[in-house]
C-alpha cells in the first residue's frame, strides 16, 4: 500500500498559486490521481485561479499527468484564470512537443518570468 503524502507544494505570490512537485518521478497511478486532486483543489477549494507549474523537480512522468494538467487548465479557464508552465527540463519539454501541448500552455524558461506574465494579479 501507498502512503498518502501531499504531491505538491503551493507557494502564493499575490494571487498566483506557484506550485510544486515534491517527486522526481510521477509514474504511479495513484500518485497521479491524488496530484490531480491536490491540483483541482487548489481551484475548488482554494480559489486559486492564477496557477504556475513548476517542473524543475521532475525527471521523468506518465503521460497520465498530462490529462491533469488540461483538466485542471479546462478547469480554472472556466473560472477566467490561466494555468502556466515554466522550468521544464529539455527532456520533459519533448514530451510537450510531440504531444502538441506546448501549443496549449503558455510556457517560460524560468519561474519569475511565468510569475510576472500575471501582470496586476501578483500585486
Amino acid at each position: 500500500m501507498v502512503e498518502r503524502r501531499k504531491a505538491l507544494v503551493v507557494r502564493t505570490v499575490g494571487s498566483v498559486a506557484v506550485v510544486y512537485f515534491t517527486d522526481t518521478k510521477i509514474l504511479e497511478e495513484m500518485q497521479i490521481k491524488w496530484l490531480g486532486n491536490e491540483l483541482y483543489a487548489l481551484v475548488d477549494n482554494q480559489f486559486k485561479v492564477f496557477i504556475i507549474v513548476n517542473f524543475q523537480n521532475v525527471e521523468r512522468f506518465s503521460t497520465a499527468l498530462l490529462g491533469k494538467l488540461i483538466g485542471l487548465k479546462k478547469k480554472v479557464a472556466a473560472s477566467k484564470g490561466d494555468v502556466r508552465l515554466c522550468c521544464i527540463p529539455p527532456n520533459i519539454m519533448e514530451i510537450f512537443s510531440v504531444t502538441g501541448l506546448d501549443a496549449a500552455f503558455t510556457i517560460f524558461n524560468d519561474e519569475q518570468s511565468a510569475i510576472e506574465s500575471f501582470g496586476s494579479a501578483i500585486g
